[in-house]
């Protein structure tokens, strides 16, 4: 048993960055704005604001005073969507082709920015629709940026 032993690496978890929760974290966020072109970071800022009057305007109109809560998650849903949308823009020397990736998968994170301005639009100034419309804004940003490696199609 000893031979076993002595022919097996030694391994410390705690040697690894990845794994060391005393570890800087600068390291392991390094790469997230890299991975965010400016172009499509842009595209947020722009999108967002467009969405979120498209959303408070199709859903009741604009509800600061009585209704602040859901005023703060139609924002939080407008930035998801906008989010969502600017994966759609092609990476830098990718030419003018959208990167829309697996088609089955594009199509569902698409559908999520459809699906929230329905459900918003259905009870307005309700706070548990505007929850509703935020998780399927999430899951939808989820499925497109897990797209490339998962999509099973």
């Amino acid at each position: 048993m000893e031979d076993l032993m002595r022919s097996m690496p030694e391994t410390d978890p705690a040697a690894d960055p990845a794994t060391d929760p005393a570890a800087p974290t600068a390291h392991r966020y390094a790469n997230a704005l890299t991975a965010w072109p400016l172009r499509r970071r842009m595209a947020v800022v722009v999108i967002a604001p467009a969405l979120f009057v498209l959303l408070a305007a199709a859903s009741g109109g604009w509800a600061l005073a009585t209704s602040p809560g859901w005023t703060a998650l139609v924002a939080m849903v407008a930035l998801v969507c906008a989010t969502t949308l600017a994966t759609y823009l092609p990476s830098p020397g990718a030419g003018l082709r959208p990167d829309f990736g697996c088609t089955p998968c594009a199509a569902v994170a698409a559908v999520s920015v459809l699906a929230s301005f329905g459900v918003l639009s259905s009870a307005p100034h309700d706070v548990s629709t505007a929850v509703l419309a935020l998780g399927i804004s999430v899951f939808g940003l989820v499925q497109r940026l897990n797209n490339p490696s998962t999509c099973p199609a």
